[in-house]
């Protein structure tokens, strides 16, 4: 059986502060729909660029801002990890809801 791994807190406060940033970068830049490739998670982790850095030919936009690794491999599999990116999934979500004032999801 493989060794559970955990994140400290103090890390995960860190991981979330960096995946916030890049998450409100996008969402400056772009919209969620966009950011996403309409709404999907694994689309909008894989462009936070956390664990392996932005693996797209980056936009003019981030050029000049950090998108690469930020996360271990061991990092990126943990349950913690997990949850700090749902959270932020739905926060993204929710204010793109909120911003376009429709109940349209998709």
């Amino acid at each position: 059986m493989a060794p559970s791994s955990e994140i400290s807190e103090n890390r995960i406060l860190e991981i979330y502060i960096e995946a916030k940033r890049r998450m409100d970068l996008w969402l400056s830049h772009s919209i969620f729909n966009e950011m996403t490739v309409i709404g999907i998670k694994i689309r909008f982790d894989m462009a936070l660029g956390l664990y392996g850095g932005y693996p797209f030919e980056k936009p003019e936009w981030m050029k000049d801002k950090a998108f690469d690794d930020f996360v271990t491999e061991s990092e990126f599999d943990t349950s913690e990890y997990q949850e700090v990116i749902n959270q932020l999934f739905e926060q993204a979500e929710e204010k793109t809801k909120f911003n376009n004032g429709s109940n349209s999801y998709r």
